[in-house]
Parts: structure tokens; sequence; C-alpha cells
């Protein structure tokens, strides 16, 4: 059976860097695994978030990875300054890449400065559209709901995108990202998600608890 871990999101601790720290602390001594940076630029989402100048400051203040989804555009422009500022993996959003040779060139950037590859599909997308980008990268970012909001229901399509990744690719890492709770955490682990992203139900909930009951038996 696999290990399954737990990536808080910072998306519900907001754009305030005290509240950020106060969050990761809380999650860091509560059982995350990870800190799910949610990256957005207002630009390829309507929200803005948080950014690379918050992660060294944060870095600081917590031993877990770093999981940076970046939802922005030309990601290629940044990469290198999550690099430099302290992110263990950098997840990038096939939808932001018009030519997919600049994709290809973004994950051997990140992989030939020793971090992690990730590679998002927002929930639209095919999961077949990214199979050919699969070798290159650690880990599948497979979102549930429509990329850029919090909060939304968890859409049971993405049960089968997982399915599709974990049978064509046994070894790699699978994160589902969007309406993550402990029941929907259950049916992304029955079909083969490795690493649990959520938001609103830990920070809304006693966050001891919550990330208990997102590893369940499996954590």
């Amino acid at each position: 059976m696999r290990k399954v871990v737990v990536s808080a999101s910072s998306l519900p601790a907001g754009r305030n860097m005290s509240s950020q720290i106060d969050y990761l602390q809380k999650v860091s001594n509560f059982g995350a695994d990870m800190y799910h940076l949610d990256v957005m630029d207002g630009n390829y989402v309507k929200s803005q978030t948080i950014d690379y100048t918050y992660l060294e400051q944060l870095k600081e203040k917590s031993s877990l990875l770093f999981d940076t989804h970046l939802m922005i555009v030309n990601p290629e422009k940044y990469v290198d300054k999550y690099i430099k500022n302290g992110a263990d993996i950098i997840t990038v959003h096939y939808e932001t890449f018009s030519n997919e040779d600049k994709l290809i060139k973004v994950l051997k950037r990140i992989k030939k400065n020793k971090k992690m590859a990730g590679l998002a599909i927002d929930i639209d997308t095919k999961v077949e559209a990214i199979d050919r980008f699969l070798k290159l990268i650690d880990m599948v970012v497979i979102l549930c709901v429509k990329v850029g909001k919090g909060g939304q229901e968890f859409n049971k399509s993405a049960l089968d995108k997982i399915k599709h990744v974990r049978m064509h690719n046994p070894d790699i890492l699978i994160e589902v990202d969007g309406g993550i709770n402990p029941t929907t955490a259950a049916q992304c682990v029955k079909a083969g998600a490795d690493i649990l992203v959520s938001g609103n139900y830990i920070f809304n909930n006693d966050i001891y608890e919550a990330i208990k009951e997102l590893k369940g038996k499996n954590g």
C-alpha cells in the first residue's frame, strides 16, 4: 500500500506574511508533510496570491518540503526565482505553454537545478495530452476542480485521470488538488494518488484532526 502524504495549501492563509507564517507553523506541527505554495498572478487566473518573494522567509520557518504550484502566465520567466528562493518541487501548468518545446525546456531546467519537476493539468484538459512529458517529470498534479479558486466541489472525472496515469506510470508521483476532504481523499488514494493537497478542509477545521482524517489508514 502506498503511503499517502498531505500537502497543506497556502491559499486560505491569504497574502499577509504573518498569517502565512502562523499557518505554516501550525500545519508543520500538526502533521502535514508539505506546504503547497499556490501561486496565482491575476492573469492566468483571476485571483492573485503570494509569490516567490514570500518563499525565502517561509522556508526559514519550517523544514517541510515546499511544493510550489505556478498558476501563472509565462512561467519560464519566473522558474529561476523559485529555484533560487528554495522551492523543493516546482509545478507548471500544461495549459500555459502554447509551444511544447518551451515546456520541455522548462522541465529540464527545473531538473538540472536539482529540483523536483511537476506538471499540472486543469480539470478540462484530457490526461492524454501530457503522456509524452511524463518521463521528464517527477510528479503529475491533477486538478480536481477548475484552476484558480478555492472551495470548489470535487469533480469525479479526476479519478479516471488518476487511474490513467497510474496504469501507465506505476512509479510516478500523483498529486491531487481541489475539493479534497476525507471522502474525496479516499477516492483519490484508491484510484492511485500519492499526495493530497488540501486548503479549506484543513484551514476551516481543527488542523491536527483534519490532517489525521485526510491521511486515514494510509498515513
